[in-house]
């Protein structure tokens, strides 16, 4: 249970809380009964490719029964676990709390109060959007959070998560179809404040994310070799022949040849993990008062935030981004630097918009800021020349001393 909530305060649940609509209080619900076999299958299928790229290598002769029977074993007990989990998870919403309650043995009940809500977040992968499911993330305002401020019904069926999103972020005091601030003009959508283009795909190269793929590939590949042996991959044909390349070529021509090759994976990964990533990208300003973002093709992301908690906006523009005339936007805002169950930092939980060009970052600045033009639309300050006197004869003099004293 959350420390902010006593058992008094669940008791009292029926109490109204100021600024919070109004509910009838639901009984214990379940999350779908479809979700047994969804969360199982992501570990399972990357098990599933293992082992035929084992069997690939070794050949079937060479696996024997052991291995086989081992998969088996490993896959009932996902799905046990996984009907073990639904069966012993339940949830319900009363006027003042999110409430969840799981395990047996171990039993946990979690309760966020409704008044610190600040951002419900729906996520679902390919496995979820097939089977119409979604993960509902409810997120408290709480900086520096981790997994105890947030409640994550994982998974509930798709117009379910739509519902609990709008029942939990109506507020008292906003009238519906109330819109403020400065309109886009992005589509027909008159509170749509940006959508993706064809042309920012010219920058995903400039994210340099086809290097890291490209990394996480060789990586991938080095462990698999360990566990397969090697020796057949490097005695192959197509490997002797590059490494005889390798060895009879002259070491600049080789260079240029690896960056050249790099330069053309990074330019295709790069561009088609951006349209994986965030292919089909949104962002618009809900009647509710909240910031609505929405992005993913085979993992698709939906998230909600309440304006009233955005306390500016950061824009990143890293040197090569910056030469590509790109930028991204972050939201600075209470409850987006929650840390996940194994508190590590919720990767872009406080996206505003993806790599784009540096015109539409400005528009969107100036539309969430409600202001005329961004801030840094033109240019900032420069320091004058006193402060730089300042931090030389701060700094030389301390670097100084440790060099006068080393000297002697």
């Amino acid at each position: 249970m959350s420390p902010d909530v006593t058992g008094s305060d669940i008791r009292e649940s029926g109490a109204a809380v100021p600024g919070v609509v109004a509910v009838p209080e639901q009984e214990w619900l379940r999350l779908h009964r479809r979700s047994i076999w969804v969360a199982p299958l992501q570990p399972l299928a990357g098990l599933l490719v293992t082992g035929l790229l084992v069997i690939t290598f070794r050949g079937w002769d060479e696996v024997g029964v052991v291995e086989p029977l081992i998969g088996v074993v490993v896959a009932l007990g996902a799905f046990l676990l996984s009907a073990w989990s639904w069966a012993t998870t339940r949830y319900r919403i009363t006027g003042t709390h999110v409430e969840m309650r799981s395990g047996m043995l171990v039993r946990k009940h979690r309760a966020v109060a409704r008044d610190r809500l600040r951002s419900v977040d729906l996520t679902a992968d390919i496995t979820h959007r097939v089977a119409g499911l979604a993960v509902v993330v409810i997120g408290t305002g709480r900086q520096g959070g981790d997994a105890d401020d947030e409640v994550e019904l994982d998974s509930v069926a798709r117009g379910e998560a739509e519902r609990l999103r709008e029942m939990l972020l109506v507020r008292r005091g906003r009238p519906a179809g109330t819109v403020s601030g400065v309109a886009s003009g992005s589509g027909g959508d008159p509170n749509a404040l940006a959508s993706f283009e064809a042309s920012w795909l010219r920058l995903a190269p400039f994210s340099l994310l086809g290097l890291v793929a490209v990394g996480v590939l060789l990586a991938g590949a080095t462990q698999l070799l360990r566990t397969v042996g090697g020796d057949e991959v490097f005695g192959s044909g197509p490997v002797q022949a590059a490494w005889d390349w390798v060895v009879g070529t002259p070491v600049p021509t080789v260079v240029i040849v690896a960056l050249a090759v790099l330069l053309v994976l990074n330019t295709v990964l790069s561009t088609v993990l951006y349209v994986l990533f965030y292919g089909g990208y949104t962002v618009r300003r809900a009647d509710d008062g909240t910031l609505r973002i929405a992005y993913g093709l085979i993992t698709h992301r939906s998230v909600a935030i309440e304006e009233r908690r955005i306390r500016g906006v950061r824009m990143d523009e890293p040197l090569i981004l910056r030469l590509g005339g790109g930028a991204r936007l972050r939201l600075v805002a209470a409850g987006l630097g929650a840390k996940d169950g194994d508190g590590e930092e919720k990767q872009d939980s406080d996206l505003l918009l993806p790599t784009a060009p540096r015109a539409v970052a400005d528009r969107v600045v100036a539309s969430v800021l409600e202001v005329p033009v961004a801030p840094a639309a033109d240019g900032v300050r420069s320091h004058p020349l006193a402060a730089l006197r300042v931090l030389l004869v701060r700094w030389v003099g301390v670097a100084l001393v440790p060099a006068v004293v080393l000297e002697r």
